[in-house]
């Protein structure tokens, strides 16, 4: 099966945008973890990256899964796959979270990890991706794992999302997409930092539903063969909606991209369909999900060794993120490939699973 290479290149500029935020913004009391001399307007909004996965997540999904009308989703099978895809990983990082800490408690009684609190029943939470399950709040253990979490909800009432979203009529898929914008737009509005909210599904279930709308939208304009220059102009619209401060223009940016990149002849897809793009973008869960914990081992290298810390800011963040990727590349051969294709053997989904509807597709 062929991918939406495009799509699946994107997830990696996403998931670098999230590191980005994570590596250079002071966004707490400690501060950035790297001084790079400037700061950037493009780099605090790093946390937008979880927004675009949100929107492509519920487009691929919805584009793989949504039966067709009056056919009964297979939500046993869907749900198979589905934790195939995600957990294993998400509970090696999770578990080697909590190696740490207890290293950092018990045996090197220092500071390991750039946070504290650690309560065993957020970690019961976490372990069953529960932790999310809410309108927002505290991020928890490995606290990029939120969003994984949230992602979970979005499978278990993945059907409820296929049945609110409207089918066939252009118009009324139009309208359903202003009103998921709409409701965005009241949850950056209440927010104390724009959409910058994490722990809960605020921020999922109206882009999510973007993203099935966005399918749906797609298979009711099947011969339109999409705008040359469509995925510029989605760019423009989110840059500016980081440059204004409008969380939700650039979650409408996104939107346009993640259409305009589902189609052949748009003017980005030859450059994002390189090998070495898609093949990081296939990394880019592991490269998510994993990052923390390189991350916060860094930190120890650096008051443990007053070397590296004299190295310039820019060269510590390109040996981290090389870590960061090798880590990354390294789970996903270890441990997603093979834990994936064991599960879905076990359990037959693979070989029952419905037909893509057509020859292009997407790792996700």
């Amino acid at each position: 099966m062929n991918q939406f290479k495009p799509l699946t290149s994107l997830r990696l500029f996403l998931a670098l945008w999230v590191l980005c935020r994570h590596y250079f913004t002071v966004y707490g009391p400690e501060g950035a973890f790297f001084h790079i001399g400037f700061t950037s307007t493009y780099f605090d909004h790093g946390y937008l990256g979880v927004d675009g996965f949100f929107i492509l997540s519920g487009f691929i999904l919805a584009y793989n899964y949504d039966p067709a009308p009056g056919q009964p989703l297979n939500l046993k099978r869907f749900i198979v796959a589905r934790i195939a895809r995600i957990y294993p990983v998400y509970l090696v990082c999770l578990l080697a979270f909590a190696a740490a800490v207890l290293v950092r408690d018990y045996a090197l009684h220092t500071q390991i990890v750039g946070t504290s609190g650690y309560r065993a029943p957020d970690f019961l939470l976490e372990l069953f991706m529960l932790s999310a399950w809410r309108y927002a709040g505290g991020n928890g253990w490995n606290d990029v794992g939120w969003s994984v979490s949230a992602e979970w909800f979005a499978y278990v009432f993945f059907p409820l999302f296929l049945l609110a979203a409207p089918r066939f009529s252009r118009i009324r898929i139009l309208l359903a997409g202003c009103v998921a914008l709409v409701v965005l737009a009241a949850v950056e509005a209440a927010s104390p930092d724009h959409l910058s909210l994490s722990g809960g599904v605020a921020r999922l279930v109206p882009e999510f539903m973007l993203g099935v709308l966005l399918c749906r939208l797609r298979e009711a304009v099947p011969d339109h063969g999409g705008y040359a220059w469509g995925a510029l102009v989605s760019l423009a619209v989110c840059a500016t909606g980081v440059a204004v401060g409008v969380d939700t223009l650039f979650v409408a940016g996104a939107a346009g991209l993640v259409f305009s990149l589902s189609y052949k002849n748009d003017v980005l897809t030859r450059a994002l369909s390189l090998r070495s793009l898609v093949f990081l973008g296939e990394v880019s869960y592991c490269l998510y999900i994993v990052q923390r914990i390189p991350q916060y081992m860094f930190a120890f290298a650096r008051r443990q060794l007053p070397g590296l810390t004299a190295l310039p800011a820019a060269v510590q963040a390109t040996l981290l993120l090389a870590l960061t990727v090798g880590v990354a590349i390294l789970l996903h051969f270890a441990i997603e490939k093979p834990m994936r294709r064991c599960i879905n053997r076990r359990f037959d989904t693979k070989a029952k699973a419905q037909p893509a509807k057509s020859p292009w597709s997407v790792h996700l």
